[in-house]
Order: structure tokens, then C-alpha cells, then sequence
């Protein structure tokens, strides 16, 4: 681990030599991970127990940083007694067994202990072993679904370790197929008569009331409905439960007389059942012919549905029915021997299919499929099998290119529409027959299958040219110009004229002439437009395109010659003063060599990275730093530096922003990276996968947002990750000048709005004759430090109850009902019609129409970084009611704002990540509220500071302003001649 992030091994908590002392890294973890609160960091269980999560969980989520013990905490662990670590330390053993790799405890040892039976199942011999009840009371999940004590609670807890268990836990082998197996056991011995039963079943029918109200298992018809529900349900939600009920079906299954037809054998169970069942007794007569037969078409139709488990196999009626036999056109292949009775037998069908030509058997094949087999279930026909045989290539080939399959012949030559348009004789005509196929044919025939894509993607494959391998063109390009006349002229493809009329044919007529060729002309005029490749140095720099416009043309290749430097200079020169306009069709292509490394160009800068900068944070997430990683990429691309916006690899925000698409890189690409992230996101970036972002070789710079006054010790040196840190105000420059180590400068953030297009207060359920003042604030931003109820508050107080003539209106995104502080508004908000919250996420334009309907902004926070709602607020004309304390008062004074003083007080536990040592400022509400009252009695001053606030706004904080502060710190970075 290099200098930049070796502060996280280090070990301080609670101190360097206490037994299992946590590094800096876990200790910011145990702060910052609310999953990580019930360990106790403070005792040696606690830290032991810490360790061991580490080794089973956290490491896999902190990929860039391992936890590795010091000598004196392995020999202390390895000395525990095996007992003494299951009783005492029963979670250190259970996340232990989720680790695979060697670990400091002796599993040999371990092994014999955890494997011990300590469960038995009710009066059956299944067991289930110590370990697994320890791994139970070690999680609550698992605690909230198993009781050991039960019969429900040991199914499941056999069930969770075979299908997740023994996956979490790989260290700890131990099979549950014994279990299940004396479970499964037929209990041959209950002294009954009855069919026998499995011994789980007596269990399994007391623990559940539904089941021991219907099932009386001393009885047959209880059995019996045991049998039924097992088959139908118990099976489903008891899969690891086995009762092979086949034998009891089985008997019933049998034939109920073995001396009439086989074909029209009933089964055992079909009297009774037929007998128990008026809506069936009344129309199945099993005397008769023509009742057995209507039995065997219910049971096929609906009787197999109804009773699953009874079988009758009417399979020998249909046999012979379904026997395949050949056609006289045998071009189609076997056929079951009902077919041509049942088209012979319905009108609907002879009438409309010719079975004396192929396209009509193929009409039948499609009817078949799409109807016949569902009107007639017992019959069966596996098409299938006849259309993959049909679509299967045919035995002589026109063109092997083609692949044409077996079916096309014979159905061009069966239907007269077809022979009359289209032929297989050609290139040209194969091409036709391709694309009758995509567009009309595999809808008429949608089980008939040729993957023209094959075909397609062969013929679009870019190859060298025939005539010229500097030239990629497609494969259907030298067949199809020999095929056809017209494009005789084009042959010539070596010549770029002849090239470009080709190119320029194609784009205007061949491709819509043939839609399933695909020609890419953007890969032909990238080949034209890449630098040569020539072994000789001074070509280097020309184009394909240019060095085939020097090969085409005898006077260039006399006046320059590109074996010299002077040659391919001169070259360059032609071209950009008179070649450009003689090939206008080419100009384009300048640019797009330039680009690449371009042929005007001879300068190389000897740097790894070229300038510029990577801006490294939430570009596309709809939040404040997302907001600020976007404001810095507009600054620096109005400070004409180049600039890409990299979201950082690691769990964040919703990536829904796309007004920033065109500058996202996936990688660093300049020599400068500035991290628009707080200091904890710095820690997990490290921590995460990004930590080849901090140890790149680029120039680092933290942009980094903190709003309180100190640096917390959890952060440790994380401050060295970088190079220089950017604050954003005079409070932020404080905090980090402290540190010393990396230079601090003040950098100021720019502020800017779109202006706003539809400021309706309709649109936002608005009072249209109120003043409104009016909150902003985000959820995932901690509610304490954003202080919203002191606003609330100040505004009730300022202005009585009955006072309609005012209104507060309350924006709020990403809140939750259960914080307490947000639900002490809502409360508030229910009992004051005056005050109304609007809490639905907004686009970025409406969030600034719905400020310009409001009148003036309240924000009586505790302590604020910079303050970006405030400036924007003031950019847009309104005066604000602000605390004065943090980082806004870089910008609010007595002259642009209305300002709050308050108490200083420190942080209570839970107020705020890494209160110690913290404090904040508590404002006077009661002063507030004289201010609210002061801005709306005097209308003449509150329209003087609201423009004094726009002025100081537009004057220090405008994209304009920040960006020459940008480039003046980034020319000294890069040095003075750099941009």
C-alpha cells in the first residue's frame, strides 16, 4: 500500500497495543457503516467478533485493503481452548465458517465439537448438529424464521443450509441426506392395514392445524387426502421431503378387466370415479362402444387435468392413428396416417388445401400447427422435425455463398406468383430472392427457417478490395457490380474516383435497393482518413486518402515525393491550399486525421497524460455534488482547458443526468484529476475500487465539500491523497489549512441557473396571493445539520395563525416517514393551512421555476459548506434569511443578506457522522423571526439586499469569474506557457 493510503493500516483504536487493535480503515467503517453499530469496539469480544466479519463479509467490499493480524493476536487466538471459542465466542466461530482461506483458528480441532448431534427431530432418528444452531442464534435473520424447538423450524433451517448454507459457510462440510432420509422413511411397522405413510407425515400433519382438520390418518379416506394433498401441494412446499406415493397409484392404475381390448382397457379407478360423478355418469356409458369412446375423449381432454396421479394410457387407440407413412410427394416428408383422412373429412379444410403440391402440404403443416394440434389433443403430428428437415440446406447448391435451404426450390416452383418474379440463376436474382424472403416470405411461412443473417453477415463482411487492399469493402461488392451492367463503370475500385462514385452510388441508390446488404461507408472513409502505415518515416503523417490522391495522379507523384520530408511537407501544403476544394467530397477528412494525429501536425508533447483535466465524482447523480462535479466541467471548459467527468467506481447515486453525457470518460485521460467528493467518499473511494484513481500519476486536487469545523481522526491522513485541495469558502480553507501538508487554496464554486421558462405557481399547487417564503432541502443530506424545523418554527412565529396574507412552502426530496424530524414538519405543516410541502423529485428546470414562484428563501442550517441553494437563491433576485455562521458568509453580509447569529454548541452523539470533538451553530429563532418580519414590513430594503445578493453572485461566482480562477491556479500547475 503506497504513502497516499497507508494511514488505513495503521492501528490506533483503541489503541496501538490492545489485543486486536482496529486499523483507521475499520475504525472509519464502524463510524460510517449504521450495519456495523452492534459491534462493540470497546471490548475484545467486540473486536474479535469485528475481525472476524472482516474476514468473512467486509473484505469482499473493500477490495483495495486487508485487515492482517499482529503476531502477539494470532498466538492469543490460537491458545483459546476449541470449547471456549464456541461458548464464549460463538459469533467469532460462526463468521469463521464462512472463510475458506487458512485463518489462525484450527479447524481440525473445531471440526469433531461443531459436528456433535444437539437437535433430535421428534420420535424419528434425524439429527441436527451443534454448529447449526450456533450459525442460527449468531444472525437474526435466521433467528426470526427458525425454532429449533419446532418441527417447522428444523425443516427450514435443513432446508436454508442445503440451498444457502453450505454455500455462506464453505469451510464446514456436513450433509443433510442423512437427515432427510430418516425422515422420508415409509413407517412400515404402525400396525396398520392401510397403505403405509412416511414418518414425517404424522409431524408435519400436527404442526399444522389446516391439515389435521382434514386429515385423520388412521382412516383411508384421511390417507387418501393425505395422498392428494401431498401429490396436489405438500410436495410443492416440502421439496426436500420425499413420499413415493407411485405403488399406491400405481394399484389404482391398474386394469379394472384385462379381457377386453387393450385399446379400450379402462383403469381400476374409472368405475368408482365415473360412479361418484353424475355430470359423467349420464354421458358415459363404459358398456358401450361409443361410451368408452367418449370416456377416452374426456380423459384426454380434461380427466388427466382433474386427477394427475390416475393414469389411463389411451395411447394404443392413437398409435395407429399417428403412424407415419410417406406421401406421394415425398418432398415433404413422413406424415402421421390421420392427416389426409382429417383434411378428406372437413369441408373447411379440402376445400383450401391441395395436398398434390407442395405449398399445399406446407399450408396444411402451418394449419397443423397453429390449430389442428390443439382441436386434436390425441392426435399428433411433430411437425417440428418436418419443418427443421425442410429448412435444412439443400443437397446442390446454385452458390454455396447461399446456403439455400431445402424448401425454397420446390415452393418457388409450386407457386405460379413466384416463378413469375423470381429466379435462382443469379447473383442479382438470389439477391432478390433474399429479399422476398426478409420481407414477405418468413411471414407467410414463419416455421420455415433460413438465417439470411448468415448469408447477410458473410456478404457485409469488410475485406481488402480485389483490385486494392488498402481498401476495406464489403464482400458483395465485387459479385454484385460483375452481375449487373449499370455498375460496370465502378470496376475500377483501385482508382478513388471510381471509389467515391461508388461510395457516393451506394449511399444514394444501393442501399435502398438492397436493404439487407449493409455497407458501413463511416468504416471507408475511417480507413481513408487514418495515417498511413508505410515503413518509411516521412509518409507517416499522410493519410490513405491523400496517398491515394498522390498514387491517382502523375503530376503530384512528380512534384512531391514522399520518401522525403520535403515531399510530404509540400504534399500537406497542396493539399490544404488547393486539394480541398478540387475533392470537396474528401475535405471533411482533414479534420478527421487531424484528429487522430493529423497530417498538419509534427508536434509530439513529451507527456504521459496531455493537459487537461479529469473531474472524478457524481456527474450524472441528481444531488449536490453531482451538481458540482457538472459546475466544475462547465468552468473548465469555459476556461478553455479540456476536461472529461468520470463517475467514480463505487456505489453512488443514480446515474439519471444525461446533460453530461458527451464529456463522460470511463478512464483518466488528462494529467490533472480533481475529485469533487467529501472526505468520507474519498475513504470509500479508496477503499472500494478506486484506489488506482488516487495512485495514478495524474496531478491531484481535492475539491472537497466538508460543513464542520474540524477534521475528524477517523479520516486519519486522508488528506495525502492528494496534492492541493480547492475550498470553497473561508470555513472549508480553515479546516484544511490546519491539517498542513498538502497547499490549500480558496477556489470559490460557481453558481449559475438556466433561466426560468414557465415560473407558474399553478403548475406547483401554489397560493397565487400569498408572499411566499419557502425551504429547499435534500433527505439524504443529514435533516439535523439542514435544521429545516428552526425555519418552520421562525416562520410561525413571525406571522399569527390567522396572518393568510404569508405562506411557507416546504420542497423536500429523498425524505423518509420514519425520521423524526421530518415527520415533526409534517405534523406541524397538517395543523398550518398555510404551509405546504412538495416533496416529488424535479428535473433541474423545474426545480428553478418552482424557486422563481416563491418570493424569498429561508435556511436556518447549523453549518454549511459552502451554501449552493443560498447563492442560487440569490442569483435569482430573492432576499435570503440565512444563518450567519459557515461557509455562506463568504457571500451573505449585513448588505446582501438577512442574517441570523445563534449560539455555538457541540454535536450530540447521532446528529451528525464523526461528532466528536464537532460544533455547529444553533440559530436564534427568535431572531429569525424578527428578520422574516423586517424583509416582508420593508419592501424597499428587502428589493435592495436581494439585488446587492444577485450583484455579489454574478460578480464573484459566475461561471465567467470562476473560470479565470481556474486557469490561473491550473497554469501554475501545468506551468506558465502550458494552456
Amino acid at each position: 500500500m503506497s504513502l497516499t493510503t497507508s494511514w488505513a493500516t495503521a492501528r490506533r483504536h483503541p489503541s496501538e497495543h490492545a489485543r486486536f487493535s482496529l486499523p483507521n480503515a475499520i475504525y472509519f467503517l464502524l463510524k460510517f457503516r449504521q450495519d456495523l453499530a452492534a459491534f462493540e469496539h470497546r471490548s475484545l469480544k467486540g473486536r474479535m467478533e469485528l475481525y472476524f466479519w472482516w474476514r468473512f463479509l467486509g473484505r469482499r467490499d473493500y477490495p483495495d485493503f486487508d485487515w492482517v493480524l499482529t503476531e502477539e493476536d494470532v498466538a492469543f487466538t490460537r491458545h483459546l481452548d476449541p470449547m471456549t471459542l464456541i461458548s464464549a465466542y460463538p459469533r467469532c466461530v460462526a463468521y469463521w465458517l464462512g472463510g475458506t482461506s487458512d485463518d489462525v483458528l484450527d479447524e481440525a480441532a473445531l471440526r469433531p465439537l461443531l459436528l456433535q448431534d444437539r437437535y433430535v427431530i421428534g420420535p424419528t432418528s434425524a439429527t441436527i448438529p451443534r454448529f447449526l444452531g450456533m450459525l442460527i442464534d449468531s444472525r437474526s435473520d435466521l433467528r426470526q424464521h427458525m425454532d429449533l424447538g419446532t418441527f417447522a423450524g428444523q425443516l427450514a433451517a435443513l432446508t436454508w443450509w442445503e440451498t444457502h448454507g453450505q454455500c455462506e459457510y464453505p469451510r464446514l462440510a456436513w450433509s443433510t441426506r442423512d437427515a432427510w432420509a430418516r425422515l422420508n422413511e415409509l413407517n412400515e411397522d404402525d400396525g396398520s392395514e392401510l397403505f403405509p405413510v412416511p414418518r414425517f407425515l404424522s409431524l408435519l400433519v400436527d404442526s399444522r392445524p389446516d391439515l389435521r382438520s382434514t386429515m385423520d390418518l388412521s382412516t383411508f379416506s384421511g390417507r387418501l387426502a393425505a395422498l392428494l394433498w401431498w401429490d396436489g401441494h405438500g410436495q410443492h412446499e416440502y421439496p426436500r421431503l420425499h413420499w413415493l406415493t407411485d405403488s399406491t397409484w400405481r394399484s389404482l392404475n391398474q386394469p379394472a378387466d384385462a379381457n377386453l381390448d387393450p385399446a379400450f382397457m379402462v383403469p381400476r379407478f374409472l368405475p368408482p370415479l365415473l360412479e361418484g360423478r353424475p355430470d359423467l355418469r349420464s354421458a358415459l356409458d363404459l358398456s358401450t362402444f361409443a361410451g368408452r369412446l367418449g370416456a377416452l375423449m374426456w380423459w384426454d381432454a380434461d380427466g388427466r387435468r382433474e386427477y394427475p396421479r390416475l393414469i389411463w394410457r389411451t395411447s394404443p387407440v392413437f398409435d395407429w392413428l399417428n403412424e407415419l407413412v410417406t406421401p406421394e410427394l415425398s418432398e415433404i416428408g413422413p406424415v402421421p396416417r390421420f392427416v389426409a383422412a382429417l383434411v378428406a373429412s372437413r369441408p373447411d379444410l379440402y376445400q383450401h388445401f391441395d395436398l398434390n403440391s407442395f405449398a399445399g402440404w406446407l399450408d396444411v403443416l402451418h394449419w397443423w400447427d397453429r390449430h389442428g394440434r390443439h382441436e386434436y389433443r390425441g392426435l399428433c403430428w411433430p411437425v417440428h422435425g418436418t419443418w427443421d428437415s425442410l429448412s435444412q440446406p439443400a443437397r446442390e447448391q446454385p452458390d454455396p455463398v447461399f446456403a439455400l435451404p431445402r424448401f425454397l426450390a420446390p415452393l418457388i416452383a409450386s407457386r405460379p406468383d413466384l416463378r413469375a418474379q423470381l429466379s435462382l440463376s443469379s447473383f442479382a436474382d438470389r439477391l432478390a430472392v433474399l429479399a422476398w424472403w426478409d420481407t414477405s416470405g418468413r411471414k407467410e411461412y414463419p416455421r420455415l427457417v433460413w438465417r439470411t443473417s448468415t448469408v447477410f453477415g458473410w456478404l457485409n463482411e469488410m475485406v481488402p478490395s480485389d483490385a486494392n487492399a488498402a481498401f476495406l469493402l464489403p464482400r458483395f461488392l465485387e459479385p454484385l457490380i460483375e452481375t449487373r451492367p449499370d455498375l460496370h463503370g465502378y470496376r475500377q475500385h483501385d482508382r478513388l474516383s471510381a471509389l467515391l462514385a461508388l461510395l457516393d452510388w451506394w449511399q444514394n441508390y444501393g442501399k435502398h435497393e438492397y436493404p439487407g446488404l449493409e455497407w458501413s461507408t463511416r468504416d471507408t472513409w475511417d480507413r481513408l482518413a487514418t495515417l498511413d502505415a508505410a515503413a518509411d518515416s516521412a509518409a507517416a503523417t499522410v493519410p490513405t486518402f491523400l496517398r491515394q490522391v498522390h498514387q491517382d495522379r502523375f503530376d503530384l507523384r512528380e512534384a512531391f515525393d514522399l520518401r522525403h520530408n520535403g515531399g510530404v511537407e509540400g504534399l500537406l501544403h497542396w493539399w490544404e491550399t488547393a486539394g480541398r476544394n478540387e475533392y470537396p467530397a474528401l475535405a471533411h477528412l482533414s479534420s478527421i486525421a487531424a484528429s487522430r494525429g493529423g497530417a498538419a501536425s509534427h508536434v509530439v508533447r513529451e507527456r504521459v497524460r496531455p493537459l487537461g483535466v479529469n473531474v472524478v465524482g457524481f456527474p450524472q447523480g441528481v444531488l449536490g455534488l453531482g451538481e458540482d462535479a457538472r459546475m466544475a466541467g462547465r468552468v473548465l471548459q469555459q476556461a478553455g482547458i479540456d476536461v472529461v467527468l468520470v463517475n467514480a467506481p463505487m456505489s453512488g447515486p443514480a446515474r439519471i443526468d444525461t446533460s453530461v453525457t458527451s464529456m463522460l470518460s470511463a478512464e483518466l485521460k488528462y494529467s490533472a484529476s480533481l475529485f469533487c467528493l467529501p472526505p468520507p467518499e474519498m475513504v470509500r473511494l479508496a477503499l472500494e475500487g478506486g484506489r488506482r484513481m488516487i495512485e495514478t500519476d495524474t496531478y491531484r486536487i481535492g475539491a472537497w465539500p466538508w460543513e464542520l469545523p474540524h477534521w475528524p481522526s477517523a479520516f486519519g491522513s486522508t488528506h495525502r491523497f492528494v496534492h492541493e485541495v480547492w475550498a470553497q469558502s473561508r470555513f472549508v480553507e480553515a479546516v484544511y489549512a490546519r491539517l498542513g501538508g498538502p497547499k490549500v487554496h480558496r477556489m470559490p464554486m460557481a453558481v449559475t441557473l438556466p433561466l426560468p421558462r414557465k415560473p407558474e405557481r399553478e403548475r406547483f399547487g401554489l397560493s397565487i396571493d400569498r408572499f411566499l417564503f419557502y425551504l429547499m432541502f435534500d433527505g439524504n443530506s443529514w435533516l439535523s445539520r439542514k435544521n429545516p424545523v428552526a425555519g418552520v418554527r421562525a416562520f410561525q412565529q413571525a406571522f399569527a395563525h390567522g396572518q393568510k396574507s404569508v405562506g411557507l412552502v416546504i420542497k423536500a426530496m429523498n425524505v423518509h416517514d420514519d425520521n423524526p424530524i421530518w415527520r415533526e414538519i409534517v405534523e406541524i405543516a397538517a395543523a398550518d393551512d398555510r404551509i405546504t410541502i412538495v416533496s416529488e423529485r424535479m428535473d433541474r428546470q423545474d426545480t428553478v421555476d418552482f424557486m422563481a414562484c416563491c418570493d424569498a428563501y429561508i435556511s436556518l442550517h447549523r453549518s454549511e459548506g459552502f451554501g449552493r441553494i443560498i447563492a442560487e437563491a440569490m442569483l435569482l433576485g430573492q432576499p435570503v434569511v440565512v444563518t450567519n455562521f459557515s461557509g455562506n458568509v463568504d457571500f451573505c453580509d449585513a448588505e446582501t443578506a438577512y442574517l441570523v447569529d445563534g449560539e455555538l454548541v457541540p454535536l450530540k452523539p447521532d446528529e451528525y457522522l464523526f461528532h466528536e470533538g464537532q460544533y455547529w451553530c444553533n440559530p436564534d429563532i427568535d431572531m429569525a423571526a424578527d428578520q422574516l418580519k423586517r424583509l416582508l414590513d420593508d419592501s424597499a430594503e428587502r428589493n435592495h439586499i436581494a439585488q446587492a445578493g444577485k450583484a455579489r453572485i454574478v460578480n464573484n461566482y459566475s461561471i465567467e469569474e470562476v473560470a479565470r480562477s481556474y486557469r490561473a491556479r491550473l497554469r501554475h500547475i501545468f506551468g506558465g506557457d502550458a494552456l
